[in-house]
């Protein structure tokens, strides 16, 4: 857990205790080396991301990694919307090289070796960094990880239990799922996966326009689909591998 969002948790409490309660704190959340006055500081009045947070120059760049002055890495400006953290278009349809480029560049600036001789602080924010940058590329290379980030974006995500799906696609899904039980032929397992990677191929065509249009509704609709044929996926590939088949 960043030192970051302990202060936001510790907000109250720290506000106007004793030192003495700050290394109660410290030690409850496991944290090492964090200032005092730092803590306080995040605490108090949050995290100002148009300055850096070290030296409180005015930040011109937010994607910027390092401050323009001191040199000292800043917090990522974005949090929770990963096409911003990436600095590409919010859209279904990416172009994965400019993804992948990004991310290893990204990767590339927070390499430990990089904060050997930096600050506790620095190699912290480095770390929590890094794995943000991690969970997002995941998230945005994956077509449904991205197709449910947007949904997420524009307020209309899937609940866990979601209740209107088409009975007849239901039905169509535990045939599929049925002729995966039955086929046990490694040819017969392909052709099955290439018929589902065609589906999928085809629900992401059909997300991307939905996405284009505004269609949030239909677009939920396609992606509750591509769940399902992405979890089939799963299960003919894993019954490829247990069969020693490459597919």
């Amino acid at each position: 857990m960043s030192f970051l969002i302990v202060a936001r948790q510790i907000k109250n409490i720290l506000r106007s205790q004793p030192e003495a309660k700050y290394h109660t704190i410290i030690n409850k959340y496991k944290l090492r080396n964090i200032p005092y006055n730092l803590l306080i500081k995040y605490a108090s009045q949050g995290y100002n991301q148009k300055v850096c947070w070290k030296c409180g120059i005015e930040r011109k760049n937010f994607s910027d990694i390092f401050c323009s002055q001191c040199n000292v890495i800043q917090m990522p400006s974005e949090r929770d919307n990963y096409f911003k953290l990436f600095d590409i278009d919010e859209q279904f349809d990416i172009d994965s090289k400019i993804l992948k480029d990004k991310y290893k560049n990204l990767q590339n600036n927070l390499h430990p070796d990089r904060f050997i001789n930096r600050t506790e602080e620095e190699k912290k924010i480095s770390e929590n960094y890094s794995s943000l940058v991690n969970k997002a590329y995941k998230c945005l290379a994956t077509p449904l990880k991205r197709a449910e980030h947007l949904l997420k974006l524009s307020g209309s995500s899937i609940e866990e239990k979601q209740s209107s799906v088409d009975p007849g696609f239901l039905m169509e899904m535990m045939e599929l799922n049925e002729e995966l039980d039955n086929n046990v032929e490694p040819e017969q397992l392909r052709q099955l996966n290439i018929k589902n990677k065609n589906e999928l191929e085809r629900l992401a065509q059909s997300i991307d326009e939905c996405f284009k249009h505004q269609n949030l509704d239909e677009a939920k609709q396609f992606v509750i689909k591509m769940q399902y044929y992405t979890s089939l996926g799963n299960r003919i590939n894993a019954k490829l591998r247990e069969l020693g088949v490459v597919d």
